[in-house]
Order: C-alpha cells, then structure tokens, then sequence
C-alpha cells in the first residue's frame, strides 16, 4: 500500500536527532524523548506515499477537446493541474471517464480521444467504455470498446436524457439501454452511473435520482452497479442506504467537496468496503489531481476507499 518517503524521512530524522543532542543532560530530555516518539507514531503519513486509484477523471475535458456548445463549462475550470504525484501522495492508476460535461446526442463522447492517450500510457490510465442508449447501435459499439480493453461501461442519464430503468416496459421499454445492462452481466463489466444533479449545458436533473437504479440492482443482481457522485447534494441519503442494503451497489465520492464527504455521508465508514474514490476531474478552477486526492484523504483517512476498493471491485 504504501512506499517509503525518504525525503521526508531524512528532514524529519535530522531535526528529531538535533532536537534530542541540543537537551542532553537538561531536565527537558525526558520531556522531548517522549514528544519525538509520540511524532514518530502520528507522521507515518509523512514518512509514507499514499497510492491512489482515481476512478473519475475526465481527460479529454483536460484536453480541452469537447463539443464547442459545451465549452463555456471550461470558464469553471481554469488553472486546473493533473499532476500525479506530491510528497504525500501519489496517483498510482486514472480511469478515464469519457463523457462530455453537457447534454449531448453523441453515441460514445470522448471516448476515442481518452483511447489514444491512454494507448501513450497504459500503465497509468485505464477506460471507462460509454454508449448513448439514443444515439447508435449499442452492441456493436460495445463489443468495439470491449475489444480495446475497457473495465467497465459508464452510463449519463442526465446528459443523454434517459432514464436508468428505461429498459422496463412501464418505464419506456428501451431495448438498447436493456442490450447494455446484458452486455455488462455477461462480460462482469461493472457500471458506473451518474446520479445527482448536473450544472452542464441542458442537462437533464429529473433522471438523476438514484432511486430510478433500484431496477436495474434488482432485474441484473450480478452487475456491480457504482453510483457515481452519491447521489449529489440532493440524494446522499438515498444513495448511501441503496448502497448498504443492495449487495451489489456501491458509492463514488466525486465532485463532493472534501472538507463537506463526512458532513452530507456521517454514516460512511458503516459501508467503507463499498466506497470508491474519485476526483471528478476537472470539476472545478484550480483542482489539482494529487493535492485534492490529498484533502480527500485528511478527511476519511481509509485507504480502502482511496485504492483497494477499487482494485477488488473493478479488478484492476
């Protein structure tokens, strides 16, 4: 999990030593042996890198190649940085998330720009696969992304206005969207699913309610299903309770501000074995990928949600 700093290591043993030759022999020495091992003990998060698996990152969005209506999204993101690594943490594996930051009628968004550069640099990234269930023959798109070595199937409602359940007869009887779910179970795809509410150009909110993911949980049990943002800000709650009581539904904690994950989701450490991190990169002006992972971290200090969860879930 972890690999030594030795930077950290050699300024922290240097000033500790210092510390104990400059109070030998004084009343203090006690005092400062006591206080060092007690550092010693607290600053393994300094002494340590930290890896982490970012399981939301928009790539092609950082690459500023998006369809020109929703470009005014990129005036949210200004100096934003995808660095990978700082003294404390680094960002072991990107899972690059193709869809485009507003509403749109395209069958896959970015995902053949991600594909190239993630063809430059396989050991960092891996793909999320996207299809538009409106906008083109899913099953030969599907098996063309699953042929380049995608680790699961994305889908946005919100963006490309369909409801998640939308397969089921009484909820529109949508034969694509029903081809996907299928597709997933029969190649043990997991499927990421954007819920909560979205500020992009047209987006459609009304298909943001996790709850519209309960059939689909329930009509294809051997599907993980991930929740991508919890729910955002309107339905933490039903997010989280989807996800403690359905075996095979499992949280995203992207795009929630660091400080506030524990305030909107206090019960989270109750399902900590069914949470994945995530930045949602590039989700606001001057994120920085590794020092948001880091924030992230300071808050729930669990590196089962920061990496583990991710590579037993999505088996990479």
């Amino acid at each position: 999990m972890y690999k030594l700093n030795s930077n950290n290591l050699n300024i922290f043993l240097f000033s500790f030593i210092r510390l104990i030759f400059n109070n030998v022999g004084t009343s203090n020495f006690g005092i400062y042996m006591i206080i060092g091992v007690n550092i010693i003990y607290n600053l393994t998060f300094f002494i340590y890198m930290i890896k982490v698996i970012d399981v939301h990152v928009h790539y092609h969005i950082f690459a500023r190649k998006i369809p020109d209506h929703c470009k005014e999204f990129l005036e949210n993101v200004e100096g934003t940085k995808m660095s990978l690594k700082n003294d404390l943490i680094e960002i072991e594996k990107i899972l690059m998330v193709p869809s485009h930051p507003c509403y749109t009628n395209e069958c896959y968004d970015g995902f053949y720009i991600d594909y190239e550069e993630r063809k430059k640099n396989p050991d960092i990234y891996a793909q999320w696969g996207e299809v538009n269930p409106l906008a083109c023959n899913v099953k030969e798109e599907l098996e063309r992304q699953y042929s380049l070595g995608i680790v699961g199937i994305k889908l946005h409602p919100v963006h490309h206005g369909f409801k998640p359940n939308a397969y089921r007869e009484e909820e529109g009887n949508l034969k694509q969207l029903l081809y996907i779910y299928e597709f997933a179970e029969d190649h043990d795809l997991p499927v990421l699913i954007h819920t909560g509410t979205s500020v992009g150009v047209d987006s459609r909110n009304k298909y943001a309610d996790p709850i519209l993911v309960d059939d689909v949980a329930k009509d294809f049990p051997r599907v993980k299903i991930i929740l991508a943002h919890a729910g955002r800000p309107i339905w933490y709650t039903t997010a989280f309770q989807m996800a403690g009581f359905i075996k095979n539904i499992f949280l995203e904690i992207s795009s929630i501000p660091p400080k506030n994950i524990l305030k909107v989701l206090p019960r989270l450490y109750e399902i900590s074995d069914k949470v994945l991190y995530g930045s949602d990169f590039l989700a606001f002006k001057g994120q920085d990928l590794a020092e948001y992972a880091l924030q992230v971290y300071n808050v729930i200090k669990d590196e089962k949600i920061m990496r583990d969860n991710a590579k037993r879930i999505l088996k990479i």
